[in-house]
């Protein structure tokens, strides 16, 4: 058994795999274990290796490994960016500086569909990356996801203090301040997605926590993958570097 795991910013997502097959799967607040606890397995299995994608600090990965070599006997690896992965190429010109979420999302998106792919991540940021046919990754778009632009409008006025929900029906004005901030914040991401969907070519492919509520507001036809980066840590062509 392999234990598959993509700590992000928000949440630490996991699943148990046996070869192709998905034995258990779960998540958790990435805050919770920075508290100290522990991230709950909801398997007994015996797990054979432990594949790390974490964008959360190493903090994150500290208190991870700690858990893991008391809980299991495991051999423990680290994904990381390289210059290229089977047939795809980095497009940053310092491959490094590129999120290894990213890296793997792409990795996997592109082994799905080879023609050539557009894929966003809508997590704590929103990213837009573009792999063409040939595997070239192009290089790809950043912009602050639905959580920190509604945070940056609580922090930043007066008037404006929402949380954010849901939206429905983005084509009518919002009727409420609460109503025109979700609709604009939405608004923002579904014009970048489909502007950058009209100039490349591509499978547009979306996976993150708030992939639902954007593939939903598009006008386009999109794919929804929520365990994209987990499926690029099964790629065979991904570095796994061994924890010490």
């Amino acid at each position: 058994m392999i234990l598959d795991i993509d700590a992000g910013n928000t949440r630490i997502k996991w699943r148990i795999v046996d070869g192709i097959r998905m034995v258990a799967r779960g998540d958790q607040l990435t805050e919770l274990i920075r508290q100290g606890v522990p991230l709950k397995i909801d398997s007994k299995d015996p797990i054979e290796l432990i594949r790390l994608s974490c964008v959360a600090g190493k903090d994150i990965v500290g208190k991870l490994q700690s858990q893991f070599e008391d809980q299991y006997t495991a051999e423990m690896r680290f994904a990381e960016v390289t210059k290229n992965a089977g047939s795809i190429a980095c497009g940053y010109q310092d491959y490094k500086q590129l999120g290894v979420d990213r890296w793997l999302a792409l990795l996997a998106a592109h082994a799905k569909y080879p023609s050539g792919v557009i894929v966003v991540d809508a997590g704590s940021a929103v990213t837009v990356d573009i792999v063409g046919a040939d595997g070239e990754h192009q290089g790809g778009y950043i912009v602050p996801g639905l959580g920190l632009m509604h945070s940056a409008l609580w922090k930043g006025t007066d008037g404006v203090k929402v949380k954010g929900r849901p939206v429905k029906g983005m084509e009518c004005p919002g009727q409420s301040t609460d109503e025109s901030v979700d609709k604009g914040c939405l608004l923002l991401l579904v014009a970048m997605i489909e502007s950058l969907a009209g100039k490349y070519k591509g499978k547009l492919i979306i996976t993150g926590g708030d992939a639902e509520l954007l593939r939903d507001a598009l006008s386009l036809e999109a794919e929804l993958y929520p365990d994209l980066v987990l499926d690029g840590l099964a790629n065979e062509a991904v570095g796994l570097r061994k924890l010490v």
